[in-house]
């Protein structure tokens, strides 16, 4: 083979134990892809799984232009740091093992950042793609849908807010991200217990505050799989743990000032006593909007308090943190 010249786009995802769930219907949306295959590289990194996802990804090797890289430590932030070390696209595409991607995903993104050259950053759209659809339930109604399940609906496109993209379709431009800019280790998803929510919204909030312009592009085009067993009123509550836990890593500056009690804002304990108190009376009522989101917002809260153990610790005497917080 001759040398060949980099790729306009490299999409990149990190599977743990994907070949169980959904990575195959992924990598099939990969190959209707109508963008010339010599214009696109797709790294996908093989987290630390225990099932079949190694071979199903080589099986794939022979029809996609696919870099396969095995990272064994667990976490998806480190596992899409690998994968950007390593990215020759001149577009990097965030992407996930549970997505379908219309046949012209990827030609929207090359045209849409084409004709914006002065976006930094241009998400598409996230639609639901349920494994059942839940008919009559009033819960649709109620979930917020971005932070529960990374839908974004939109259907014009044109600049947005930077907290309206999201990680499964989320393009860069490689030159902002230099050698340096990379996601945070310490927050993003982790096999088991309470994790931080929102490496993909940090690394957009980052590169939003340093000045880089948001688009929204309509036509690029995923689907987001949302499994029958996240759509229950426990489920999106535990969620909104997570939510609440990565929060004061993303939004350091919306951390109540003042005095602290074991290392919380009094302000937080008062907000968190008063959504405890409504949930406790709501709680034995029948199914509403009210309760669900008294529910919600008493999960957010402890998720919030430990998340501020963990992100923002209180000052010492000597008037430094008390651990340093990594960038």
């Amino acid at each position: 083979m001759g040398l060949m010249t980099d790729p306009r786009i490299s999409v990149i995802f990190s599977s743990f134990n994907g070949a169980s769930r959904r990575l195959q219907q992924m990598l099939d949306s990969m190959l209707g892809q109508n963008l010339p295959v010599e214009q696109w590289e797709l790294i996908a990194v093989n987290n630390n799984s225990k099932d079949e996802t190694q071979e199903l990804l080589d099986q794939y090797a022979k029809k996609l232009p696919i870099v396969v890289v095995n990272h064994t430590r667990p976490g998806k932030s480190g596992a899409m740091n690998a994968a950007l070390a390593i990215a020759r696209g001149a577009l990097i595409v965030f992407t996930d093992d549970d997505v379908e991607a219309d046949a012209h995903w990827l030609s929207s993104i090359a045209a849409c950042a084409e004709a914006n050259p002065d976006f930094g950053v241009i998400g598409g759209r996230i639609l639901p793609n349920w494994e059942h659809y839940p008919h009559g339930d009033p819960l649709l109604d109620w979930i917020p849908m971005g932070s529960t399940f990374a839908i974004s609906d939109q259907e014009s496109s044109g600049p947005c807010d930077p907290t309206k993209i999201w990680g499964p379709n989320t393009t860069v431009r490689r030159e902002l991200l230099g050698s340096n800019v990379r996601f945070r280790e310490d927050i993003g998803p982790l096999p088991g217990g309470l994790f931080a929510m929102g490496e993909d919204t940090e690394i957009v909030s980052r590169l939003s505050r340093s000045g880089v312009k948001t688009y929204r592009c309509a036509e690029a085009i995923v689907h987001h799989w949302i499994p029958a067993s996240s759509v229950t009123e426990a489920w999106v509550q535990k969620r909104g743990e997570r939510l609440g836990y990565g929060m004061p890593a993303l939004f350091a500056e919306d951390i109540p000032k003042g005095i602290r009690i074991a290392g919380i804002p009094l302000r937080t304990w008062i907000e968190s006593a008063n959504w405890a108190v409504r949930a406790a009376i709501l709680y034995p009522l029948p199914r509403s909007k009210k309760r669900f989101w008294a529910i919600w917002k008493c999960y957010y809260m402890r998720g919030y308090r430990a998340g501020l153990r963990r992100y923002a610790p209180a000052v010492n005497h000597s008037g430094r943190l008390a651990q340093e917080v990594v960038h």
